[in-house]
């Protein structure tokens, strides 16, 4: 529906106009009526009306004085005069200011005007069309730039050789001052991506959104311009001079921080920031471009999106083998599946403080919890809304721990009434107890006598009971979990297979080598 308003000093016409003509059905809305150009003045500015009716005989401000200060406050709203005088002045005045239509009120019908709202609604709709298809072009045209320009930031990553003069010769053609000799990179990168996603639903709206409001945030600013290098991460360049009178950094760390706080508070998008040092030259640049993009890792543990140069950032995170603790956390997140009320929030807590205070490196961190998460869905076989690949892509998208965090939180919580489930769909209580009861106490040697003593249950009885509810024996199921518990303790090169085979309650060595062959196929020291 578009927009129209009525302004008319005659009340009679202005009833007629309201009442009789069939707005809706003509594709308008009654948007307001004024009986003076003053009140339509100020209410213009608000309702921003698709067309207005007035009068050209008012007091005090006549229709074609109303219409040309309308203009002038560049308000683009389409306009049709009525008149009690038949003149050719004041037609003339009338069509130089684009007015669609002149009708003298003594021939005013209700035929008449629906001819003319149907003719000016075809030329909105026209001139809508017109304007969806310029943008459209416009859109195309600015997305065709910014992914050249994202092409040839790749290039000059990865070029090994690049003149100065044609690096010079490109941003010269991008818009940028290359005579000032020096340029300072900047790195920008999305605090919590998923959350980005979440608001715009793909990453491809993500990247868009950020490219115009990009833009629209520097136009104004003369020697910086943007490259956008993927959905997550982007590239602001300054070009500068040497010289102590002014301090770019000054200048980027202001532009930065006013960036910054526009996407927090106009798109919800929270981004930190690294300024680069200052470079001269292709190789210059490349080096510097490449040290940035690298390093941003750092922000991985802030706690908030930040703003540093790139000397600003921490030492280098830690070599260390996270999948060292594999084993430990593995067995706390398996606990959190079979005992009741445990407190997941405070096991991911501590995962997290531990990887925290070690600061391995982010894409470490990412396959040790994408293994987590995928040996807990092997085990309880979760719809696909988890499968395989998504959970790698979900975690691999993750730029700082707290998404990491609530990422975590949210898949054990649902790992556990998983688990749940599976256990009351067709057990018994006591097999459920005894499975407990065996994940409890893998450590040690368990038999069937005393798992059957444990759930005051006659041994044949509970060994045929356990059989017919879960289609193997006891002690098979015992074996099953004890080979599974012993894959993941030989993952740590401190662990030899005698250590392992006691950590699991095997006196002899030999005889938990032939129980892991037969489960696995080869022995324990060829698994690793």
């Amino acid at each position: 529906m578009y927009q129209v308003m009525l302004v008319d000093d005659d009340v009679m016409v202005l009833n007629f106009l309201e009442k009789l003509v069939p707005w809706q059905e003509l594709g308008f809305e009654l948007a307001g009526t004024y009986t003076n150009a003053h009140d339509a003045i100020r209410m213009s500015g608000e309702l921003v009306p698709d067309l207005i009716i007035t009068d050209i005989g008012m007091p005090v401000m006549d229709g074609l004085s109303f219409i040309k200060q309308l203009q002038a406050g560049a308000v683009k709203t389409r306009f049709i005069i009525l008149s009690c005088h038949d003149e050719f002045h004041f037609a003339q005045q009338a069509v130089q200011l684009g007015v669609q239509d002149y009708i003298l009120k003594e021939s005013l019908s209700l035929d008449g005007m629906r001819d003319i709202l149907e003719r000016v609604k075809s030329r909105i709709d026209d001139d809508l069309h017109l304007k969806l298809r310029v943008d459209r072009l416009h859109d195309q045209a600015h997305r065709s730039r910014e992914a050249m320009k994202e092409k040839w930031l790749r290039n000059l990553l990865s070029s090994p050789v690049l003149e100065d003069a044609a690096l010079y010769e490109q941003l010269h053609e991008y818009g940028l001052n290359v005579t000032l000799g020096h340029f300072i990179p900047v790195c920008c990168r999305i605090h919590r991506f998923h959350d980005a996603i979440g608001r715009y639903n793909s990453e491809e709206m993500v990247k868009f959104i950020v490219e115009n409001a990009a833009g629209e945030l520097l136009r104004e600013e003369p020697d910086v311009i943007f490259f956008s290098y993927s959905s997550q991460e982007f590239f602001l360049l300054c070009a500068c001079r040497k010289e102590l009178v002014t301090n770019p950094y000054d200048t980027m760390a202001r532009i930065s921080k006013h960036l910054q706080k526009a996407f927090a508070k106009y798109l919800k998008i929270e981004v930190s920031v690294l300024i680069g040092a200052m470079v001269a030259g292709a190789e210059g640049m490349r080096r510097e471009l490449s040290h940035l993009l690298a390093s941003a890792d750092g922000f991985f543990y802030s706690s908030g999106p930040v703003i540093l140069k790139s000397s600003e950032l921490e030492p280098k995170m830690r070599e260390e083998d996270l999948f060292l603790h594999y084993s430990e956390f593995s067995e706390k997140l398996n606990r959190l599946l079979i005992e009741e009320n445990g407190d997941i929030e405070s096991v991911i807590a501590g995962f997290l403080a531990f990887i925290e205070s070690r600061k391995f490196q982010p894409s470490i961190v990412k396959q040790f919890v994408w293994k987590l998460a995928l040996d807990l869905q092997l085990k309880l076989k979760f719809s696909l809304h988890y499968d395989k690949e998504k959970v790698q892509h979900d975690i691999g998208q993750m730029l700082n721990v707290s998404e990491l965090r609530d990422w975590l939180l949210k898949f054990m919580k649902e790992a556990v009434i998983h688990a749940e489930q599976i256990s009351k769909k067709s057990k018994k209580s006591e097999i459920i107890d005894a499975q407990k009861y065996v994940q409890l106490n893998l450590h040690r040697k368990i038999t069937l006598e005393e798992v059957a003593d444990r759930l005051h249950l006659n041994l044949s009885y509970f060994s045929r009971l356990y059989k017919k509810e879960t289609g193997e024996n006891f002690i098979e199921h015992v074996t099953r979990m004890k080979m599974e518990k012993a894959r993941l303790l030989l993952l740590d090169p401190d662990h030899t297979v005698e250590k392992v085979a006691l950590m699991l309650g095997y006196d002899n060595k030999s005889y938990f080598v032939k129980l892991f062959k037969q489960h696995f196929g080869v022995s324990p020291s060829r698994y690793v």
